[in-house]
């Protein structure tokens, strides 16, 4: 049974990571309806029906377009790909759990994952999917019940303290960052962001989580800064990076500060609070 929980968990993956794809297509244009007849993003041809099928579009037409031969975009099946690992990767953080947990956490990786490609592509965080996102994360807080293993919100208060910890925090570095450029340099959505991942996770996982994203972000940051040729005022996929330590999250738990570079930074983070510790406290030096 187990195998059979990967590949369904697997193949919902790929299934939603070509609605997000899709999704990631259509939503920023107005033009473009979300539902209807799937076309060719670089000819405009109808696409036939085989075409449509997750991943074995891509890999039948061998990564050209049938119609007019041109290079598919390669985020087609790492989009898909990549959900489908979350999905298969979850199940252990959840196996002791009601299966409600898990689809309701799936359902909040699907979430995040769509809005953080849209802000990767576009730049853009859609109010209308944030809010949506939080009104369904305060009704599953308020049906669900007590938590307190932290694999759902403690509830609707923990909900709501997530989403004011969240939001306040973020919107706070808004202001703060707006004083000191004199423009945006932190987008609004990136605030309606913070708040939907409170709700998501409710307090205090909500900590964890935008600080796990922070620190993907800042990241993120000195790649672009040293390596691809950005300044430090240049823009950011800020909401992705946010989005994708949720994700982690959501996958992993509080576990994932011990893996690979997150490992090191907690060592790191251990290293200097042990360090002021013991010059201000005389507590022990950490190791």
């Amino acid at each position: 049974m187990t195998i059979l929980y990967y590949l369904l968990a697997g193949l919902a993956g790929i299934m939603l990571g070509w609605v997000t794809n899709v999704l990631a297509e259509r939503f920023p244009k107005a033009e473009l309806p979300l539902v209807g007849p799937l076309h060719c993003t670089v000819s405009g041809e109808l696409l036939t029906l085989r075409d449509y099928f997750p991943l074995i579009g891509y890999l039948s037409q061998r990564g050209r377009c049938r119609h007019c031969q041109k290079r598919m975009p390669w985020r087609f099946p790492v989009v898909e790909i990549g959900l489908a690992l979350a999905f298969m990767f979850a199940i252990p953080l959840y196996q002791d759990e009601p299966i409600y947990v898990y689809l309701v956490n799936a359902f909040y990786i699907f979430l995040l994952w769509t809005i953080g490609v849209i802000d990767w592509r576009y730049r853009l965080i859609y109010p209308v999917m944030t809010w949506a996102g939080f009104v369904v994360a305060l009704l599953i807080g308020l049906v669900s019940g007590p938590h307190p293993d932290n694999a759902l919100p403690d509830g609707i208060a923990s909900s709501l303290l997530g989403a004011v910890v969240g939001g306040g925090f973020f919107y706070l570095i808004y202001i703060i960052a707006y004083a000191i450029y004199k423009r945006r340099a932190l987008g609004f959505g990136d605030v309606l962001l913070a708040i939907l991942i409170g709700a998501m996770m409710g307090f205090p996982r909500v900590v964890t989580s935008l600080f796990l994203g922070t620190v993907l972000g800042g990241g993120v940051a000195l790649a672009y800064f040293f390596f691809g040729g950005k300044r430090w005022r240049d823009f950011i996929p800020y909401g992705t990076t946010l989005c994708l330590g949720v994700i982690f999250v959501l996958v992993w738990g509080i576990a994932i500060w011990n893996w690979g570079p997150f490992g090191l930074f907690t060592w790191f983070l251990r290293v200097i609070f042990g360090f002021i510790g013991q010059q201000l406290f005389n507590l022990p030096p950490q190791v």
